[in-house]
């Protein structure tokens, strides 16, 4: 991608394509194939909000294509989650609704480009990458909080920190993880994943400098500009760092939306 052009949205989509690649190769059971037009991912661990499916070529019989993947994904006893661009994807999402997939939520997609030189964070947050098993241990502690599963992510977290153009970065006060995040670079584009702060440590930046230390980190990978999914949550902080909304992923399933 030219330093000088924005990315395109297909080459935002192929960002998070190729992040959610990635996920099957976490888990040790995991897998991720084509099926049609649909790219269909088996996290490995049985959570239907972990399958996704997402669409990778043209789309010319919507029901068919969809009915396919259904297939794929019942074979192996899962339900899959299907994560569509609002903008695309429209006859494949009308098909979804046929098909008695229900409406979960919506994630906007948002782009940074260009790159702003610096950022600027919150003083007392000391700010690193996790590279040491210590680390990842952090990193998964920073939302015990609110999660008991610390185990799985910390087997989860070990594989990808082994991984090409990934990078996962602590904040921490007084050596407590308060905020966490990984950057997962791909053709120029630095996709932020994973951001998170716990209840009590919100509302401080941590979140806004934690998203700054993944596109960093990406920059200096060569990546030149930034995207990402946004939480309702989140979606403030990353427009007052300079993000635009460009679409939404319509996150539809057939079981009752996770919590």
């Amino acid at each position: 991608m030219n330093a000088m052009t924005a990315p395109t949205p297909e080459q935002l989509h192929q960002n998070y394509v190729h992040a959610l690649r990635r996920i099957a190769r976490l888990g040790p059971e995991g897998e991720a194939e084509q099926v049609g037009p649909l790219l269909c991912i088996n996290a490995g661990i049985g959570v239907s909000k972990f399958n996704v499916a997402v669409v990778v070529d043209k789309v010319t019989k919507p029901r068919d294509a969809l009915r396919d993947a259904m297939d794929w994904y019942t074979a192996r006893g899962l339900n899959p989650r299907l994560d569509l661009r609002g903008k695309a994807d429209g006859p494949l999402l009308a098909a979804s609704m046929l098909e008695g997939f229900q409406f979960w939520w919506r994630e906007p997609v948002m782009v940074l480009h260009p790159l702003p030189v610096s950022f600027s964070h919150a003083r007392e947050l000391e700010i690193r990458e996790a590279r040491t098993p210590e680390d990842f241990d952090l990193y998964c502690r920073a939302d015990l909080e609110e999660y008991g599963d610390q185990d799985f992510q910390l087997a989860m977290v070990s594989m990808a920190a082994v991984m090409s153009g990934v990078s996962m970065h602590l904040g921490l006060q007084d050596g407590q993880p308060v905020a966490r995040s990984m950057g997962v670079v791909h053709a120029g584009l630095v996709g932020v994943h994973n951001v998170y702060v716990p209840p009590s440590s919100r509302g401080r930046g941590y979140g806004a400098a934690l998203t700054a230390a993944a596109i960093d980190a990406g920059r200096a990978a060569g990546a030149t500009a930034a995207c990402l999914q946004a939480t309702e949550l989140g979606f403030p902080v990353y427009e007052r760092m300079g993000f635009r909304r460009v679409d939404d992923y319509v996150v539809v399933g057939r079981e009752e939306p996770p919590d």
